[in-house]
């Protein structure tokens, strides 16, 4: 059961960093031999579940943002769901919107910067990660749980003003 979430995790992650479409079996549709390279190591990644794929409690987020530690927070939620309420100073790029030229452009230039990655409760912020890490994002970590991890903590957000 494990390997088949892992695949079919990869393949979403796959597909929406590609934008090509994904058959019922996972398999991606006409990629080229670069885009099917791109894919295995995604997949290879999930599938070991290596460090980089990396995943913390909102503790360790908690401690490091009250450290003072650089870390950009990116709240992949919808902007509905960013509107009741959102951890301070995070950027809001939508999932769905990230594999745009418009979301990429709010990503950090530097791939090498520290960024945390949330959602409501940790599943699209899972496929954020992947689909980072393909872009050459190294040092992004997924925050177990979500924004409902990090609420049910007590721990401060605030309510943006549009």
């Amino acid at each position: 059961m494990v390997s088949i979430l892992r695949h079919s995790l990869a393949a979403a992650a796959c597909a929406i960093a590609l934008s090509t479409p994904v058959q019922a079996d996972g398999t991606a549709v006409g990629l080229s031999e670069n885009e099917l390279a791109r894919w295995q190591t995604a997949y290879n990644g999930l599938s070991a579940m290596t460090p980089k794929w990396g995943i913390q409690p909102v503790e360790a987020f908690k401690t490091t943002i009250d450290a003072g530690v650089p870390i950009v927070m990116l709240d992949v939620r919808e902007p509905a769901e960013w509107a009741e309420g959102v951890i301070e100073n995070a950027v809001l790029v939508s999932l769905t919107e990230l594999p745009t030229a418009e979301g990429l452009a709010m990503l950090p230039e530097d791939r090498q910067t520290a960024m945390g990655v949330y959602c409501k409760s940790g599943h699209r912020s899972a496929l954020a990660l992947a689909l980072l890490h393909n872009l050459g994002y190294t040092n992004v970590i997924n925050m177990a749980g979500g924004f409902q991890a990090w609420t049910k903590a007590e721990y401060p957000f605030v309510v943006p003003t549009r």
